[in-house]
């Protein structure tokens, strides 16, 4: 569903008429700020008390090329992994308690919201090794890394009119524990083998331990460490309900 079809659908049920739009104790949010990675986000918020609600978000983004390589780059800084022709795909879910500070309670005003993110990042993209006949080739390795982070967010929310608000998340952040595993087959001499082998193990990540496995037939890696992120700068269009 892109903006142009949602945005419809937004009026007309805010033109609806009926007392609940804006004493409900329900909010369904759609995250405008995902449409510019191509991808999309969606929210349920539910009030549990005067100033409090909860919250489950999930949020999915296709397979695409990687974004912020520069900075991926500087942080793995080895010529055989080739950040540039790297490919990532997101499902984040995202489930969260929010506490509002001002005196109109849920939905209006300033919020802290503490949150947890278990994400799963499908990844696609080669490491180079040394042929046989001494000629460079890339070998396509793929598969997952799975992370568990909690944290916490500023955000604010508006009503912009009967039952339609505006929910801003300012900014946020999380740190956990993130797990991967990642495959390429290929045949492989044993001088490749050997190649290959120590450009694996030139591979140095900040906080992540990094093992690998090299045969004839291919390559594992699997990753564990330490996972930081950063949450903000999203605007939501949420209905009252």
């Amino acid at each position: 569903m892109n903006v142009r079809t949602l945005l419809p659908i937004v009026a007309l049920v805010c033109y609806l008429p009926g007392k609940s739009q804006s004493t409900g104790k329900n909010m369904a949010k759609v995250n405008l700020s995902a449409f510019v990675g191509k991808g999309f986000g969606v929210q349920y918020e539910r009030q549990i008390g005067k100033r409090f609600t909860v919250a489950l978000g999930y949020s999915k983004i296709p397979t695409s090329n990687i974004a912020f390589k520069s900075f991926i780059e500087s942080q793995v800084n080895d010529p055989n992994v080739k950040i540039g022709d790297f490919k990532l795909g997101t499902s984040i879910f995202t489930p969260e308690v929010r506490f509002y500070v001002g005196r109109k309670g849920a939905f209006h005003g300033f919020y802290l919201a503490p949150y947890g993110r278990f994400g799963r990042y499908n990844i696609e993209g080669p490491i180079s090794y040394t042929t046989s006949t001494n000629f460079k080739k890339d070998l396509v390795f793929s598969g997952s890394l799975n992370s568990a982070t909690g944290g916490l967010m500023l955000g604010s929310s508006f009503n912009l009119k009967k039952g339609l608000y505006l929910d801003w998340w300012i900014i946020g952040a999380s740190i956990g524990s993130a797990n991967g595993n990642f495959i390429a087959q290929t045949a492989l001499s044993e001088p490749e083998q050997r190649s290959l082998r120590e450009n694996l193990e030139s591979i140095d990540i900040p906080f992540t331990t990094i093992k690998s496995t090299v045969t004839s037939t291919g390559a594992t890696i699997t990753t564990t460490g330490t996972m930081a992120g950063v949450r903000g700068l999203g605007i939501n269009l949420g209905i009252r309900f």
